[in-house]
């Protein structure tokens, strides 16, 4: 809803448009009503993408009021078909509407479900070379243990995987592979996120580039670690062909202390408060709570006092933000200020914070800025 957009993709079609370009013979495997094909055909063949449509009941969207926010499934799923697929180099996600029992030579995975991910191996699947791509809490839910090393061991060894990549929101991603080495893969900030989407476009380029162009799992993670920030900066497919160079995220971004002013009356800035605080727990973030009002804010006098890195301010009208923006600079800290209103916005700007009017790239931007 907002920024608005309406888009017809799916997981697996984000990525083939990911890819667009980059390779020659592309397939996409869909499950879709089969009185809606001409909607699909129409969205990817004419980029030279062929297209095997597989009936579905419904079709299903997924409804979000911003790029951070839960999505709304409609409508939700009931029982679901297997399809076989075989082919020497296949990127699979885990589908709403089915599953696909692959046969491949190559093969990446991505679950797509963080409640309950299901292994590679489970309806059959099986691949002579396997990555898998997924984030921490699906690699922990679906390993059963807390460590991610931990975790990604006894994964690769249960799923018989060379590698595993666990991306971890705005601080990045961890590479795990079989010959028991690891590394970190930093992200690449942009001032704009369009979130929705991203991880489908990280796991195309990770696997256009582990299964087709030789890279390691490292180096292939960082290719699409980048390709990622490509996308969520200007969230059009196909993206361009090359992907130009960008500084990576300070080494400490991701799991910073946020300070926010908690509204202390209003419906509307209430829950604004706590879609805000839900998305930076989300990213990873640690919430140090205050209250609205210069007269209410507990300003420390000394560096030891400040208990946070950076500051949040959710932008009211033009006297209130004043009043929260000041306030919490006067900790000496970073200030990064939502707000919708381009008014609001100059002021929070001429105060010397960082403004942004978008809600998903404030917080990012919280966990992205140089301290």
């Amino acid at each position: 809803m907002t920024p608005e957009r309406i888009a017809l993709f799916g997981s697996g079609g984000r990525a083939v448009m990911a890819l667009v370009g980059l390779v020659d013979d592309l397939m996409l495997h869909t499950f879709h009503p089969m009185s809606l094909r001409e909607d699909v055909t129409a969205n990817f063949e004419r980029e030279g993408v062929r297209v095997v449509v597989h009936d579905a009941p419904y079709r299903f969207g997924f409804e979000y009021l911003h790029p951070l926010s839960r999505p709304r499934i409609t409508p939700l799923p009931g029982q679901v078909a297997v399809i076989a697929v075989e082919a020497d180099d296949v990127l699979r996600f885990g589908c709403l509407e089915g599953e696909f029992r692959v046969t491949a030579a190559q093969a990446v995975y991505d679950p797509q479900s963080g409640a309950r991910p299901v292994p590679f191996g489970d309806n059959g699947s099986t691949a002579g070379r396997l990555a898998l791509v997924m984030n921490a809490n699906e690699l922990r839910r679906l390993s059963g243990r807390d460590d991610l090393g931990n975790a990604a061991t006894a994964t690769m060894r249960n799923e018989g995987a060379a590698a595993i990549v666990v991306k971890d929101g705005a601080a990045g991603a961890y590479v795990f592979d079989d010959a028991g080495s690891s590394c970190h893969i930093p992200a690449y900030p942009t001032d704009n996120v369009y979130k929705i989407g991203s991880g489908d476009v990280f796991s195309a380029a990770f696997a256009h580039s582990w299964m087709l162009g030789g890279s390691s799992a490292a180096e292939a993670a960082d290719r699409a670690s980048r390709r990622a920030a490509q996308y969520v900066e200007t969230p059009v497919l196909p993206l361009p062909r090359e992907t130009r160079l960008r500084a990576p995220a300070p080494p400490d971004a991701g799991g910073r202390r946020v300070w926010m002013a908690r509204p202390i009356e209003g419906t509307s800035r209430r829950w604004l408060y706590e879609e805000a605080a839900r998305g930076l727990r989300d990213l990873g973030a640690t919430l140090v709570a205050g209250v609205t009002g210069v007269d209410r804010y507990r300003v420390g006098t000394g560096a030891a006092e400040v208990s946070h890195d950076v500051a949040l301010v959710l932008a009211g009208d033009e006297i209130a933000t004043r009043r929260e923006v000041s306030a919490a600079l006067a900790y000496g800290r970073p200030v990064v200020a939502f707000a919708d209103d381009p008014i609001v916005l100059d002021v929070v700007r001429e105060l010397g914070a960082i403004g942004v009017d978008d809600l998903c790239s404030a917080l990012y931007r919280t966990q992205w800025m140089p301290l």
